[in-house]
């Protein structure tokens, strides 16, 4: 048992890589030209509050440029039947001028030297569970390419995020096998395949979310780590709770009622004991940079009152799943 709330943020780094299949690099290169800045001021205000983020990883993103990425290729890869998103076909075509957007060796290393957060893994190449062409042995060697690139970089792979939340309940005795000790799992409401639970098409399981942004339908998705995770639990499941959406301008009168929602769902989680796990991307902050921060800032003041009056903590998905186990 866990005797106090618990905070859990985790980002999924990508840079391109996350979404190359649906926007192409032209569309996007003054927004990902912006990462350092969003990281620099999330390692900012991280130390400022003492919050600690999970830093989800894409393995290629170890790599100082294309060459070194190549050395680490799995010897297998998936052969997905949507050829777009090949992402290895797309690491041969990176120009030099290019690479900064596909590669952080040295983003890395300043999260790393923080010390408060955790860096893991989101598979090799932003691998894709659900796709078809692709195979649990694929599935194993991105794993292993990904945990090998990390610990040639000092960092050892302890937790899982999988690429567009694709938890395959069939892959996770192979992240087991591989050391991976926790991985993000999904809240209901977050899940794609209860679309058909609800008998409602994916954009209208989409839809819902956004508006569940704004309006309470799904609840506050505050859990105990127990209802997901029996005491014989080797890999533990610490389900997401909220994607915080981006600042949208054209919205811009409900972003009170946005950051309100979390707000209020993290002080259910402090007072009840429970954990409230945030998500999103560095990169949908490097648009509208300042409103976005803004709102973070918002969430972590209330977070700072939080852990005064009921002991509220930040804490990493490794750490959260340690404590668990030790219970």
């Amino acid at each position: 048992m866990i005797n106090n709330g618990k905070f859990v943020i985790s980002l999924d780094f990508e840079l391109h890589w996350g979404f190359f299949d649906n926007r192409p690099l032209d569309d996007c290169r003054q927004q990902l030209s912006n990462i350092n800045v969003v990281i620099d001021k999330l390692l900012y205000l991280s130390h400022l509050y003492n919050v600690s983020i999970t830093f989800a990883t894409v393995g290629k993103m170890f790599a100082k440029d294309k060459s070194e990425a190549l050395k680490y290729l799995p010897r297998r890869k998936p052969n997905y039947k949507n050829t777009a998103l090949n992402a290895y076909k797309l690491l041969n075509n990176i120009s030099e001028d290019d690479q900064k957007f596909y590669f952080a060796q040295e983003l890395i290393k300043k999260i790393e030297t923080e010390k408060l957060h955790e860096i893991c893994t989101h598979t090799f190449c932003h691998y894709y569970c659900y796709e078809i062409g692709q195979s649990i042995e694929d599935f194993k060697e991105d794993l292993m390419s990904a945990i090998a690139i990390a610990k040639d970089s000092g960092i050892a792979t302890k937790s899982i995020v999988f690429p567009r939340n694709q938890v395959k309940e069939s892959y996770l005795q192979v992240c087991e096998d591989l050391g991976i000790e926790t991985y993000r799992g999904n809240c209901w409401f977050n899940f794609s395949n209860n679309a058909r639970k609800l008998k409602l098409k994916e954009y209208g399981l989409v839809t819902l979310r956004v508006l569940d942004t704004y309006f309470n339908i799904s609840g506050s998705n505050t859990f105990t780590l127990d209802t997901y995770n029996s005491k014989y639990s080797k890999l533990i499941n610490i389900p997401a709770s909220r994607f915080l959406r981006p600042y949208n301008s054209q919205l811009k009168f409900m972003e009170k009622l946005k950051i309100n929602r979390v707000k209020k769902s993290m002080t259910k989680a402090a007072k009840r004991n429970e954990v409230y796990h945030l998500w999103w991307h560095p990169h949908n902050f490097a648009n509208n940079i300042e409103e976005n921060f803004k709102n973070f800032s918002d969430i972590l003041k209330h977070y700072n009152s939080l852990k005064d009056r009921y002991n509220f903590e930040s804490i990493t998905m490794q750490k959260i799943g340690d404590e668990f186990r030790n219970s």
